[in-house]
């Protein structure tokens, strides 16, 4: 098998520091204009909020390693932070999407040899996941880059 290998959508993470950028920007403006309680809360809170993205929009620019590879031994996101799911525990695969953001559904002999491995948040969004149709593991596409890029090993 060929392996597959997606990584990051840059231009989704540029247009995220712009809009982060703006945002600050917008922030220090109104705090300049005026001082009053409601600004200086709303000013500030643009700024925190905003400016804690510009690292992270900046850290997905410039980093170049692969999110998601399929090949002959199994299927690895990094996003999900469970390391390599080999073939031999996946049973079955379904694409699912909401919102024009498609998954790969991934129906797995253990799920929880799995979910033990989620962080915090994805694994109190299994239930969550389960009652719209998904499984407790998901391969999100919408994060990657529309061109796939393809190399022999």
């Amino acid at each position: 098998m060929e392996p597959i290998v997606i990584g990051n959508s840059r231009w989704k993470y540029v247009l995220l520091l712009v809009v982060c950028l703006g945002f600050v920007a917008g922030g220090v403006f109104i705090l300049m204009m005026d001082k009053s309680p409601k600004n200086l809360a709303g000013g500030w809170g643009c700024i925190v909020f905003f400016g804690a993205g510009i690292p992270i929009a900046v850290w997905q620019i410039f980093d170049s390693r692969p999110r998601l590879i399929i090949d002959e031994h199994g299927i690895n996101d990094r996003t999900m932070g469970v390391g390599l799911i080999p073939w031999s525990e996946i049973e079955d695969a379904y694409v699912m999407s909401i919102e024009r953001n498609d998954f790969i559904c991934l129906v797995v002999r253990d799920p929880n040899l799995w979910i033990h491995k989620l962080s915090p948040i994805q694994k109190a969004m299994v239930s969550t996941n389960l009652k719209l149709g998904f499984m407790e593991l998901n391969v999100n596409l919408g994060e990657s880059t529309s061109q796939r890029s393809r190399f022999t090993s």
